[in-house]
């Protein structure tokens, strides 16, 4: 039975789900949710609550009813707003740290309660929370981040070699581990992680490439190329972790390195996340993209990757300028 291949654009859209606000269902999809909603600058409360908050997450009505929410926490029903106000007692620190304990405590209770399904795959490593005018540092829980429905940020690499003879590149394609909590068994990205609030952006990349591929940190450093950022917001499938996460929402933006690679250097895997490494042609790997082999974020870093390229492109894409923008996407938080 012939598997109907997908369109670039169709594969996007798979990962970018949430309309645009030009789109039908956007308006009725995101009034119905909870605008999570930190102070724009971190201080002594303003009279006009409204003004002096930022939204930087969206929670489901659905987590929102079924949170015990501690008294951190200002829950407004009518508005759909849920925010961290300024506290009443003083702290000898400012309260620097008090809204990222007010989410660590919450989630805390979350998990002993058992009341969001997503939390008993606990991943622990900090995130930092973007969209603050200030910048402060908030940092959430990963396994938080899509229950707050906050903005991520990820390391891919998109790695390949030439043929010495031809010039041509082949890629290296990884099959993420069946064991693994998300896309099990499907393809990926050369290297890739969630970028913590520990780390920066060549730290992330350089540990991903020893912890998945075997990749020695220091050649990696100087030779990855940062090349371009992919964008999008999610409504997460069953493929991101089972029917219990379906709706949340996980708006991310992947900062994306090429890595050219000596023929004699074959990527390993090491951490159990990759079963193999697979080193595939352009139009193997194009092939398998439209067949719905990829993880949903991968496929485009490889569509962003084979449109940099030249191997999509305006004259046999008939969706280019979509498909350019569609990659790119605006995240206002």
């Amino acid at each position: 039975m012939s598997v109907r291949l997908k369109t670039y654009l169709e594969l996007v859209k798979e990962c970018d789900t949430l309309p645009y606000p030009d789109e039908d269902e956007y308006t009725r999809l995101t009034s119905e949710y909870y605008h999570f909603r930190l102070k724009k600058t971190w201080g002594e409360p303003d009279d006009d609550v409204s003004s002096s908050n930022v939204t930087v997450g969206y929670i489901l009505p659905s987590v929102a009813g079924a949170m015990l929410w501690t008294d951190k926490f200002h829950i407004d029903h009518d508005k759909r707003t849920i925010s961290i106000p300024w506290p009443t007692a003083p702290a000898e620190d400012g309260h620097r740290t008090y809204e990222t304990q007010a989410i660590a405590e919450q989630l805390q209770l979350a998990r002993d309660q058992d009341s969001i399904p997503i939390l008993r795959k606990w991943r622990g490593e900090p995130y930092k929370i973007l969209g603050l005018p200030d910048r402060r540092e908030v940092r959430i829980a990963r396994a938080g981040s899509a229950v707050f429905g906050v903005h991520t940020i990820g390391v891919h690499v998109l790695g390949f070699c030439r043929d010495s003879d031809s010039n041509s590149i082949k890629l290296w394609i990884p099959r993420r581990s069946p064991t693994k909590q998300t896309f099990p068994s499907m393809l990926d990205n050369t290297i890739g992680g969630g970028l913590t609030a520990d780390e920066d952006i060549l730290g992330c990349l350089a540990r991903e490439a020893h912890e998945e591929a075997s990749l020695p940190e220091a050649w990696v450093r100087e030779h990855a190329r940062p090349v371009s950022t992919i964008s999008y917001f999610s409504i997460r499938d069953e493929r991101a972790g089972g029917p219990e996460e379906v709706g949340l929402l996980q708006p991310a933006t992947q900062v994306l390195y090429d890595l050219e690679m000596p023929a004699g250097m074959i990527p390993q895997p090491l951490d159990g996340e990759v079963a193999e490494f697979l080193l595939w042609t352009p139009e193997e790997t194009l092939k398998a993209l439209q067949e719905g082999q990829f993880k949903l974020n991968s496929a485009v870093a490889w569509i962003d990757f084979f449109v940099r390229h030249g191997y999509i492109n305006p004259s046999n894409e008939p969706d280019y300028l979509e498909l350019v923008a569609r990659i790119h996407r605006r995240i206002w938080f």
